[in-house]
């Protein structure tokens, strides 16, 4: 039976039994604008029947007709709106005749709660519209922000983009791996923006013997200063070597100017330009994915090679230290499927050895502005030298904003949070000081208002898969398990228009996992998509079934059979970002994952195309004792809106005793590679 599209019935019927499935698709909209509204809670109260609206403003709830009665009451719900609720039994007729439901506006609620949920209805519109492109075509996910302020945009898929600017408004325009672009509005005139490459500006530089001002290279970690490193290297590709290349050496001899290659069983390889001398010279080492090897690794197949470098002078090789100062062979492998975890039992391959002493970050903060409000005497004195400094201020940055809280909230936890709430609400269009504010919301456990950031970046960013997936996770974090599965089932089973989920397929089956794992009452597990998180996570043994009422059901899998030692978990608000990350074992093995254009470019570009910024590492069933976790930052940013990063490291996770840490850090700050933390593995 189907009434207009609004209430359908399916009936399932087995030799025992017949029963009947209902489904509810349906519309609500903002009783003042007509407009959708987006992530209402869809739900029956006290049961375990729930959904959310997307950003059309349309739900579709399934549900077995013996799970509601007629007396329930169904709510729909949305932040800055008022409740509607309504018996199950007159839901039903209001369905035979419209599938729209009108939501009015909350005015008791916190303002810049209702501010900042209601403004993607009420923004107006964009005055701006352009496209940027390269000579070969459309350039999707390229940023364009106003200079000196935090309203940004992004372009799509063909290159448009559209931006909240007035008349001499300075717009800044970045993607990787070209060179920034700076243009001024001169009227509301559509703008065709061209980018050129890094290595088209370099062209340019040499031909015309002009000066090059930026002065600024890609060494492979980063842009540094050319002066300052004085680097050479060479480069080959897959396409550059032969089908008939049987090992390594195949592929170096003969390729690479100044490489002398002693010896045949036990090759080693003398790179000229290095730092060794005739009668001790130095030998080249092996980068191979970040794993160190100072013998000739004969392992290497030269046809899933996806390109080779030499790093030739000290200069450009001193973070292998010592090891590397005979010159370094980079060579990047073809690349695991995508959304995959990183296992850190390779930190124990042969010849990785860590020698380094580096500090441990500190959260010691030496801004001017927190130096001047620490010689407060009083609340009230704090307030006035705020008041002179953000009056005195061109532009608020996004650190002074949290330094600023991080200085009040010993004074007054309201007058700190109310600096907070101003900074979202002044970033309401930057997707990327946005995620910065949840992660600190999260960081100092105002994880509702992290909530309310994160539903606001679903909003503006629907077609980024990790949107989906941090608000299924902030959900799961605030014990709203229906909303939290309810995602997760949508992603796993590909029921979500214009998004595929790529990236982050192994973060989200262990998060979908773990809500299952240790929620699964609080939902309905009968529909929950165990069989494709089975293909997910193949190393789980989840061929147990459960009887229940005599009937065989979906596998449930019992909380011993998930879990890790240790997940460790960085998330990111740019992925335009440089930085390594490197794990250190007991036995003084590292390994390392590189963020950088030169060793991980096709994952910055598909962060870019698909929208995530998430990467997550397992060690279990590993060496006991100190693991250490460092971090080295590459990039040059602005102080204004520099890219920050939530590391969260659980341990026992999945399990009864699991306990979690979050540490938000400005990678801006980091000048030189620290110690991020210390595991205690035991």
């Amino acid at each position: 039976m189907r009434k207009n599209l609004f209430i359908i019935l399916f009936i399932y019927s087995n030799f025992i039994f017949s029963q009947y499935e209902i489904i509810i698709e349906a519309t609500v909209l903002d009783y003042t604008t007509n407009k959708p509204v987006s992530l209402a809670n869809v739900n029956f109260k006290y049961t375990n029947v729930g959904t959310f609206t997307n950003n059309s403003g349309n739900f579709n709830l399934k549900y077995d007709e013996k799970l509601i009665s007629l007396e329930d009451i169904f709510v729909i719900n949305a932040k800055g709106f008022k409740s509607q609720e309504i018996k199950a039994s007159e839901l039903y007729k209001f369905l035979s005749n419209t599938n729209k439901f009108y939501l009015k506006r909350e005015n008791t609620i916190n303002s810049w709660v209702k501010d900042f949920s209601l403004s993607t209805i009420e923004d107006a519109q964009p005055k701006l519209f352009g496209k940027i492109f390269t000579v070969s075509g459309p350039i999707q996910g390229a940023t364009i922000r106003i200079k000196n302020s935090l309203i940004e945009s992004q372009s799509d898929f063909e290159g448009y983009f559209n931006i909240d600017a007035e008349v001499d408004d300075v717009l800044i325009i970045n993607y990787l791996g070209m060179t920034e672009k700076q243009t001024v509005v001169v009227d509301f005139n559509d703008l065709y923006i061209l980018l050129k490459t890094e290595a088209q500006i370099l062209d340019e530089v040499v031909l015309s013997s002009s000066k090059n001002e930026d002065n600024e290279a890609d060494t492979g970690y980063g842009k540094k200063n050319v002066d300052a490193v004085g680097f050479s290297n060479s480069t080959i590709t897959k396409k550059d070597i032969s089908p008939g290349a049987n090992n390594l050496l195949d592929v170096i001899r003969g390729r690479f100017a100044g490489v002398k290659i002693e010896g045949f069983t036990t090759p080693r390889i003398i790179i000229r330009g290095g730092t060794g001398s005739m009668n001790t010279p130095a030998y080249a080492i092996y980068d191979i994915d970040g794993l160190i090897f100072s013998d000739f690794p004969y392992f290497v197949n030269p046809q899933q090679i996806e390109s080779m470098t030499i790093l030739k002078s000290y200069g450009a090789t001193n973070r292998y230290g010592s090891v590397g100062r005979g010159g370094v062979f980079v060579i990047k492998m073809n690349n695991l499927y995508k959304g995959s975890s990183q296992i850190l039992d390779s930190a124990l391959i042969k010849g990785n050895d860590y020698a380094e002493e580096l500090n441990m970050i500190s959260s010691e903060n030496n801004s001017k502005y927190i130096i001047e409000l620490e010689q407060a005497s009083s609340f009230e004195n704090a307030k006035e030298i705020y008041s002179n400094q953000t009056s005195s201020l061109e532009f608020k940055s996004i650190p002074y904003y949290f330094d600023s809280y991080d200085y009040f909230v010993r004074w007054n936890k309201d007058f700190a949070f109310a600096i907070l709430t101003s900074a979202v609400l002044s970033a309401k269009s930057n997707p990327k000081a946005l995620k910065a504010m949840a992660y600190k919301m999260e960081t100092i456990g105002r994880n509702n208002d992290a909530e309310l950031i994160y539903e606001h970046l679903f909003k503006i960013r629907p077609t980024h898969e990790q949107s989906y997936r941090d608000l299924a996770l902030i959900y799961a974090k605030n014990k709203k398990y229906v909303l939290s599965a309810d995602i997760y089932k949508k992603i796993l089973l590909n029921l979500i228009d214009e998004v595929e989920v790529l990236g982050l397929q192994k973060t989200i089956a262990n998060e979908a996992y773990h809500l299952y794992t240790t929620n699964s009452d609080a939902f309905d597990f009968k529909n929950f998509p165990i069989n494709i998180l089975k293909k997910s996570l193949p190393d789980l043994d989840l061929n147990k079934t459960q009887k229940i009422n005599n009937a065989n059901l979906a596998p449930i899998i019992k909380p011993q059979d998930f879990g890790y030692d240790y997940r460790v978990v960085f998330d990111w608000s740019d992925s335009n970002i440089e930085f390594n990350v490197q794990f250190v074992s007991p036995s003084k093995k590292f390994f390392n994952w590189s963020h950088t254009k030169f060793e991980n470019k096709k994952q910055l570009v598909d962060e870019i195309k698909f929208g995530y910024n998430t990467e997550e590492f397992i060690i279990d069933d590993s060496q006991k004792g100190e693991w250490l976790v460092n971090i080295d930052s590459f990039s040059i940013e602005s102080d204004i809106n520099p890219t920050f990063l939530k590391y969260t490291v659980y341990k026992n996770y999945g399990r009864a005793n699991e306990i979690h840490k979050t540490k938000f850090i400005n990678l801006n700050k980091l000048n030189q590679k620290i110690t991020l933390d210390k595991l205690f593995y035991n």
